[in-house]
Parts: structure tokens; sequence; C-alpha cells
């Protein structure tokens, strides 16, 4: 107990560096803490974004677990199999998962019967379909009664009452109250009564209890379920096939659970064989389970990203606890040489120190995995390199697995903050002396050449990648023939921290050499401040790297996020030509296919076969809807027609060139709505629109089809399009890039090999001229700030039907939501806020400290008569010749990480086959967020330091001073 108290008196005395640290190591913990619950909140965001799109897209509900069992060897086992699959289901499978459960329904089914008609002659089967009896648990609870009762639970003179469909109604030409009588061979001599009593159908809504429509139950009747089960189930032995179906609410399924969900279909199959029933017998169908298979190597791929990215905060956080356990250890190391020169053993001023620090480690594995939950929600709705959009945050959770991670990290930072102790540990007072004395000696890293270490793996790095750029071009195979690693987030950071100590091994001579230069005129405070810092230069080292790195750090990712997401955008918004791209369905004349049917003597049993007869018919006259309706929706700048054929033909002195894209445009107002990347042609697009505006036959040509007629700018071709005749065309221009069209090369439909589109670009004024009027395309240009929403909505109350439509703006938000893009702009954000925090706190406890320590060099100025002025100017003096230095230093090293490893994020995004072509950028707008937040923590922290020289009682050094 005494240990302990006296502990926690060293660290109040120590209040500001125990502070300090502890902010650390809570940082630490709960980065690492955000990585599992940031990678489940993602991957359980597109879990069921994933469910949901295959109910939407398959009409499936995915959270429906069928089972379906063809019990007909079974025999008297029918029953047992039953019952035993429904505590099966209970117990191991409903329980396990621990998920609501919207419904459960059990299917019997009898094998077929064939059913006459009583009292008729003469008598005949109902149709020439099988009959069978059903039996659906809780139907009465999913079905409206059209006419009719519901059938008796038992037997009315030997005659099962039963419930029909209203199609079986229609389609049998039933009459309830009508009697059936039902025989089958496999079962000679056995007759059963049955007599529909009423007509049902399913209840209105989406019931998921109806996993198969009504329409499956029209070929027989239904009866009451407990007297199905007892007759024909547990008596008789005739049900053939059984269906059990759970309707899970999906979203509900957590992704902690895959494991769980991949093993259901597995133990159900496994169960179910051991009844004697062969695989082929068996059918469970479980669709979560097959959407969620793929995700355990996505947690994967995606926690080494967020590791990746993780790297350059994680070095700074390791300068950070390395520098404040330092800083304690400094303070503190004439009492530790004390205590071992009077006899304490090393491993007893180890244990206190020890102690002291697994308090603070206890209290971060506290906080840090809740700030790691904190830190996980800002990375769900970041949208870019500090940007943050309104987006619904993630769903986080704290697991196990969280305490694991933030119990290793609390132990790794231990260890980390322990080595200053340890080496401290090594000297008495004599030794302690010593090194006092040669404090103006290099820095450990600059003896052992770290900084040209560091350089020389970065130098092999970029080498690296280099090389792999070269093969992938070589190849043509991108970025799935090369093999890719992390250390593209790694590289940069390593480059900055030995530039950044590069710098500083010159920075010392650099002072002194101003010093020289400007002894005879440079001001008082200056020539102090330049002997001051250039004399101790080691005690400024870690601030200055701590800037440096900050700085550096940010403008690569800026830069990184900025390239990424940019090129992502303007892929999408490319291919898409404008903001939005519909057609709609036209009116026409269009015959319908001629169906007729006739008899055949192949066909068995007077079957009739289907003929389809496409007759000879005049071309299709469509009816053109009011294309001005588009300009007055809601949202809408431009709208404009283009016209696309992707059937034309050209040809110039040779064989025709085929399957040619043709596009017809309004140069005008084209030039209004398409969007293109300014620097894809080597004039800007719109001088292009203005030479065709010109001339009703200009022509633009792709430069592959151009190739392929051996054409040039101003020659004649023929150009064919649907029925029309050839007419001729004049080449205006060749255009490797255009609005909408990809001219990478596309893998043939017959074969392997890869053929190249080709690309027509005409008046379509012109075109229509030449061809009946077809449908075309309708390109818009939306507002700024306008929402797709309500352009949906003006199309539906305009009536127009869609066959097709492309939206750039959903498709770039679904991308920027997708699981890369969320961790990368995530950690990117969240990596260089936590180093200007980080900074910041090493900035203001720096000069804390130094200001404690220079009260009695200050009283001497003041002693010496330096007016306060001149003393606030030596602190400005040193700020600029630190703090700003290190801030050059950073941009420096930021520029030339962006120049030599950003080219590298083309092997990881398929550059090779993106268009528009993969370009690096750096914006200064980014830059200046960057600029603006260190300007506001310099001018935050000479804020403190102004506020604590001028509470600092100098007056008491300046009479010891005098003295």
């Amino acid at each position: 107990m005494a240990m302990l108290q006296m502990i926690l008196r060293k660290m109040m005395n120590n209040r500001w560096l125990v502070g300090s640290l502890l902010i650390g190591l809570i940082v630490a913990v709960g980065l690492v803490s955000s990585i599992p619950s940031f990678t489940s909140g993602v991957l359980q965001r597109m879990l069921t974004k994933d469910l949901e799109e295959y109910q939407k897209n398959v009409k499936r509900f995915p959270g429906g677990l069928l089972i379906s069992v063809n019990q007909n060897k079974l025999g008297k086992n029918g029953t047992a199999l039953v019952d035993e699959m429904a505590a099966h289901l209970q117990n191991n499978v409903i329980a396990s998962l621990g998920v609501p459960v919207y419904e459960e329904v059990t299917i019997l089914r009898t094998i077929p019967f064939d059913a006459r008609q009583q009292n008729i002659q003469p008598k005949s089967p109902i149709s020439s379909e099988s009959t069978r009896l059903y039996s659906l648990s809780a139907l009465e609870k999913h079905m409206t009664l059209v006419d009719g009762r519901l059938p008796a639970a038992t037997p009315v003179d030997g005659v099962y009452e039963a419930l029909v469909t209203e199609k079986a109604l229609k389609d049998r030409r039933m009459v309830l109250g009508s009697l059936y009588e039902l025989t089958t061979n496999e079962a000679k001599g056995l007759k059963v009564r049955i007599k529909p009593v009423g007509v049902f159908k399913e209840k209105e809504g989406n019931d998921p209890y109806w996993f198969v429509t009504t329409n499956e139950y029209s070929n027989g009747f239904i009866l009451d379920e407990r007297l199905y089960r007892k007759t024909f189930l547990e008596e008789k032995n005739l049900v053939i096939s059984t269906q059990m179906y759970t309707a899970f609410h999906y979203q509900s399924f957590q992704i902690s659970d895959t494991e769980k969900l991949n093993a259901v279909v597995a133990g159900i199959e496994g169960k179910l064989q051991q009844y004697g029933l062969k695989k082929a017998e068996i059918n469970v169908q479980f669709p979560a389970a097959s959407l969620v298979g793929k995700y355990n190597e996505q947690e994967k791929q995606f926690k080494t990203i967020l590791w990746s990215l993780y790297i350059p905060i994680f070095i700074m956080l390791g300068l950070y606890l390395v520098m404040v356990s330092g800083l304690i250890v400094e303070r503190q190391r004439t009492e530790i040489a004390v205590l071992g020169s009077r006899g304490a053993s090393r491993m007893q001023i180890f244990s206190i120190y020890f102690m002291e620090i697994a308090i603070l480690g206890l209290c971060a594995f506290l906080i840090g995995p809740f700030v790691g939950i904190q830190l996980s929600k800002i990375l769900g709705i970041s949208n870019g390199f500090l940007e943050f959009v309104d987006r619904k945050g993630l769903d986080v959770t704290i697991s196990s697995e969280v305490f694991v991670y933030a119990a290793w990290m609390v132990l790794a930072c231990i260890t980390l903050v322990l080595i200053s102790v340890f080496l401290a540990t090594r000297q008495n007072i004599v030794t302690h002396k010593q090194s006092m004395a040669r404090m103006g000696g290099q820095a450990i890293w600059h003896r052992l050449f770290l900084d040209v270490l560091l350089l020389a793996i970065s130098w092999y790095g970029w080498y690296s990648y280099q090389n792999a750029a070269e093969t992938a071009a070589k190849t043509s195979e991108g970025a799935s023939a090369i093999s890719i690693d992390f250390l593209l987030f790694f590289v940069p950071v390593l480059f900055s921290l030995g530039l950044g100590l590069l710098l500083l091994r010159f920075y010392p001579w650099i002072l002194r050499l101003m010093s020289w230069a400007g002894r005879s005129f440079f001001p008082l405070s200056l020539h102090t401040t330049l002997v001051q810092v250039g004399r101790a230069p080691r005690q400024y080292h870690f601030l200055m790297l701590f800037v440096t790195i900050t700085v550096a750090v940010g403008m690569f990712s800026a830069s990184m996020a900025r390239t990424i997401n940019q090129n992502a955008e303007e892929r999408i918004r490319y291919q898409t030509g404008a903001d939005i791209r519909l057609k709609a369905e036209w009116k026409s004349d269009k015959p319908e296919v001629t169906v007729f049917r006739r008899g055949n003597n192949v066909a068995e049993k007077g079957e009739e076969v289907e003929v389809e007869i496409e007759p000879v018919a005049p071309p299709v006259q469509y009816v053109e809807p009011d294309f001005d309706l588009y300009s007055g929706l809601p949202g809408v700048e431009h709208a404009t027609k283009v016209y696309v054929n992707g059937l034309a033909e050209a040809s110039f002195r040779g064989d025709p060139v085929k399957d040619i894209t043709l596009m017809g445009i309004d140069p005008k107002e084209f030039a209004k709505t398409a969007w293109m990347k300014p620097d894809l042609l080597p004039h800007h697009f719109h001088e292009y629109l203005n030479l065709m505006a010109k001339e009703p036959r200009a022509l633009f040509l792709s430069r592959s089809l151009a190739d392929k007629l051996h054409v040039v700018e101003g020659q004649t071709i023929l150009l064919g399009w649907g029925d029309t005749r050839r007419v001729e065309m004049i080449v205006y221009a060749i255009v490797d890039y255009w609005p909408g069209w990809n001219p990478a090369p596309v893998k043939s439909t017959y074969g392997s090999r890869m053929e190249e589109p080709y690309l027509a670009v005409a008046n379509l004024p012109f075109v229509q001229d030449k061809i009946h009027l077809e449908p075309y395309e309708v390109w818009i240009k939306m507002k700024e700030e306008s929402s797709s929403e309500s352009l949906y909505k003006g199309l539906e109350q305009e009536g127009v039907k869609l066959a097709m439509l492309n939206n750039a703006k959903q498709q770039v938000i679904q991308v920027k939501n997708s699981a890369f893009y969320l961790g990368l702009n995530g950690s990117l954000t969240l990596g260089f806020l936590l180093s200007m925090l980080v900074t910041f706190i090493g900035y203001v406890l720096y000069w804390v400290l130094t200001l404690g320590a220079r009260k009695l060099q200050y009283g001497v100025f003041r002693a010496m008569g330096m007016p306060f002025r001149q003393l606030l100017a030596i602190l400005a003096w040193e700020q600029l010749l630190t703090f700003g230095v290190a801030f050059a230093m950073g941009m420096t090293a930021g520029k030339l990480a962006n120049s030599l490893f950003l080219p590298a994020l083309s092997l990881y995004l398929h550059a090779d086959k993106q268009v528009p072509p993969f370009t690096v950028i750096s914006r200064l707008q980014d830059e200046q967020i960057i600029y603006t937040f260190i300007a506001v923590t310099l001018v935050i922290g000479i804020g403190i330091v102004g506020i604590l020289l001028s509470r600092m009682q100098i007056h008491q050094a300046v009479k010891l001073g005098e003295d």
C-alpha cells in the first residue's frame, strides 16, 4: 500500500507528463480497438445491403430457410422425421442463431391421386394432372376465406372436407360441395372421398409465410392440419414429401454469426442423413448462408487495409510515447541514479515504473475501446479526406475481439515505454552526470545512420513499384497479375521520417551558418535564438519530427484520397456520359408475334405445339413522346437527345467495317449536358462540337476506326446504319475518347481474342433525316444540390416508363459507401486528425516544460535589462526556427512522397483498364486544409505559451539574476 501511495504521489507531481502519456495510451488503444469494431460495422452494413439487394433482384426472401425432404422410402419413420426436424429447427437452428422469426410453416404432400367427381356420367378425371392432398401449418392465420367455410377437423360420414384455391376452382371447373373420389395405383383398394367446402386466397400484404404463391396448390386439396397428420401421415403413411420453411428477420443477422449461418445447411443435412436419406433426396436452401460465405475473406482483406492505413499514426504514436516517457524518465533520471547508487537493484527501480505504467495501461484498457467505438462512427460518416456527410453512422458494438486488440496494444505500449526506463536504470549518479555533460553530441539515430537506412529502404520500395508498373505494362495483365502488399502505405512514412532525420542532421550546421553570416546585423533576439537552438538541437528533434511527419503524411493522405476518389468518380461520370442517362419506352405499331397452335403427329395425347412465325412487316412507326417535358422536370438544368446505334457500318476504298457505335448528337445541347474530362482530347471538348455545328455531314471517328479504315481528317467515307443506304460523311476529327464510350478493347463474343470498339459521332438532325424515327436516349445534366428522388417522382407523375436508366450520382454514392472507400477515407482522415492531436499535445507539453526550465534564464535576461517585448521576440524566433522549419520540412517531404509513391496506386486500381486514364491528383484546396490545421495548432500553442509566460513569476528569477 505504501508503494502504491508513493507511485500515486510521483504521478501527481508529474501530472502534465503523466496525463499526456495517458492520452497517448488511450488514443493508441482506441485506434487499434477501432479496427475490429469498424470492420464489423462496415461488413454488417454490407451484409444487410446485400440481403436487401438479393430480395429486390431475385424476388426471394433472403432470410428464408427451406428444407425439402423426399421421404418416399421412410415408411412409418416419416412421422418421427417430421417431429425430429421440427425439434431440431427450434432447439439447434433458431435457438443458436438467436434471431427473431417472422413465420414458420410446414407443408406436407401426399402421393399423387386420380380424382373423379361422383354422380356424373361418364366419370372423368378432373384434369390430366395428378391431384395431391396438402397440409399447411397455421394456414388460418395467413389466409382470407373468399367463399364457403373452413373444413371440419374430422371426417363427416367418411368424407374429408378441404379448401381449394381460386385458380383451382376456375381451372378445374369445380363447384363447392361436390364430392370427389381419389384413387391411386400405389395403394390398391384405397379410396379417399374429398369435398371442397371453401375457397381461400393469401392475406393482403407481403407475408413471408407465402414463400410460394397459392398457385402451387391449385392441383390439389388442402385439409385440416391435425386431421391430415393423424390420417395420412401416421395411419395411412401416404405423405411423400415434407417442406419446412422458416422466415428469419434477416436484418438481425450479425456479421459475427457467419460461422453459425454457414453451419446451418450442413447441420440440417447431417441430421436428415441419419434417417438413411441420400443427399439427392434432401434440398436445403438458405440464401443468407450463401451470401455470407464471402465475408470471411473480405474481413481479412479489410483488416489488412486498415492496418496498412493506420501505420502512419501508429508510428506517430510510438514516437509520441517514446518522447513522453523519455521526458518523464529524464526529469527523474537523477532520482533513478541516486536510487541505484544507494543500493537499489535495477529490478526494484524497474518495478516502480512498471507499476506506474501498468496503472496507466489499465486505465487505457478500460477507456480505449469506448474511444474506438466513437472513432469507428467518425470513420463511417467520412466521404473523403477531411470530408464528412450526413450519412447514417455505422452500427458498431463492443465485442470480445475489441478487448483482445486493446490488451495487445496495451502490452505493446507498456513495452515501448519501459525501454526508456530500462536504459535509465543502467546509469548511476556518475554516469548520469557524464551523459548530461555530453548533451550537445549527436542523437542516437544519427550515430546509427538511421536516416540513411530509412531512405535506402524507401528507395528500394520505390524501385520495386517502378519495376512492378513496368511489368504490368509489358504483360498487359494489370494489377491482377502483380503481387501488391500494404508497403505502399508504409514506405512513404519511412521516406518522410528518413528525410526528416536527414534534414535534422544538417539543421545545426545551417543554424551556425546563419548565425555566422548575420552576426553583424541580426537583432539580439534572433542572434540569441540561433545560439540557443544551434547549441542544443537535440531537445527539438522530437517536436520537429512530429510536425514534419504530420504535415508530410497529411499531404500524402490528402493526395491519396483525392486521387483514388476522383479517379473513381471520373470513371463513373465518363462511362455514363452525363449526370443522368435514360431511355423511355416509345409507343409504336410494332406487330405482336403471331402465335397459333396446331396438332402434331409427334405430340402425345393430343398435345399442341407452339410455333412462332415472324411476319414480314414494314418499318416500325414510333410515336415520339414530348421531349420538352424533360427540361421541366425537377432539378434538370439541361437535357439533350442522343441517338445510339451499335450496328452501323462504314467503308473507305475497301470492305466495310461493321458493329460501329453510331452516336447522333445535337452539338449545342450536347455541349451543355455531357461531361468530359478537359485534358482527354488535344483541344477542348467544345471546340470539336463547334466544328460539327458548322457542317451537317461532319463526322468524328474513334482512332481505332480511323486506323481500321486508314483515313485521316478531311477525307470522305461512306456510313450506313439500320435500313438506310450509305451516305457520304466528312471526317472532321479523330478522337481517342468521347463521353459515354469506352475505347478499351473487349473480349470477343465468339472466342477469347480481344476486339477494339469503334465509334462514329454525327449530327443528330442529319442522322434522323436519313432514317425512320427511332427511339433515342435522353442525357440530363442536373442542377447543383438537386436530388435524384425528385427527378424520379417527376418522371412518374409524367407517366414516363423507362427502358434504361443510368444515374452517375447514385453510382458515385454507392462506390463511396463501399467497404474499401469507407475504410480508405475514414482511416486517412482519422490518421491525420489523431496526428494533429498528438502533435498539438506534444507541442504544448514541450513548451510548458521548457518555460519552467528556462525560468532562471529569462530572469537573468530581464536582470540584464532585456525588455519583455524582446523576450517575446526570442520565443517567436524560436517558434519560427523550430515549428516553422519543421513545417517546411514536412511540405518538402510530402510533395516528394506524392510525386514518388502516388503513381504506384495505379497497380491497386487496375489503371491499365481504367477510362479515363489514371492520373495523380493533388489539389491546393486539400493542402490549404492541412495548412489551416497547422496554423490553428500554432496559434493555440503560442497563445498557451504567452499565457504561461505572462503568469510566470519572473520577478523572483530576476532577483536571483541580480544576485
